[in-house]
């Protein structure tokens, strides 16, 4: 059992250093969720509640999230990826993805399953950044939540 205190406005928990999340942070629900039913480890809770370790755990260290701004090799992404990085910290992990990466694609809407090159990035797309076209004929952005993985990049 993780040692913690709820109230209802604020969860403090102990996970090698205490935590305490109020009621306006993203996971404040999740955390509480899990301290009740004892279903995550401190470890896991620890990521929920500092979303910055989250976000350069996410992307071994090559996204930054600070109070302001995403950083990505230190070039600062639109607004709207800061907002889905404390929302989502593994939802990051697209932006470490660049032209000429190979990658594998599961459940968009409009591209077949398969592995493919990426064409081109667009960093205003904070739901489909990655482009691909295919030699027989496929080409069009894909939803960031279908790309599994970099294959090689």
């Amino acid at each position: 059992m993780i040692p913690h205190t709820i109230s209802d406005r604020s969860v403090t928990f102990f996970a090698g250093r205490f935590y305490t999340v109020g009621e306006d942070h993203p996971h404040f629900g999740t955390i509480r969720d899990h301290l009740v039913a004892e279903t995550s480890s401190a470890e896991d809770l620890a990521k929920l509640a500092d979303v910055k370790h989250a976000v350069e755990d996410a992307t071994c260290g090559k996204v930054v999230l600070t109070e302001d701004v995403l950083l990505v090799d230190g070039e600062a992404m639109p607004a709207a990826w800061h907002v889905k990085a404390v929302a989502d910290p593994q939802a990051t992990r697209v932006l470490l993805m660049k032209a000429g990466d190979t990658i594998r694609v599961e459940g968009d809407e409009e591209a077949p399953d398969g592995v493919y090159t990426v064409s081109a990035v667009d960093n205003d797309d904070v739901e489909k950044r990655i482009y691909i076209e295919t030699e027989d004929g496929f080409f069009g952005f894909v939803a960031n939540s279908a790309v599994k993985e970099i294959i090689n990049g």
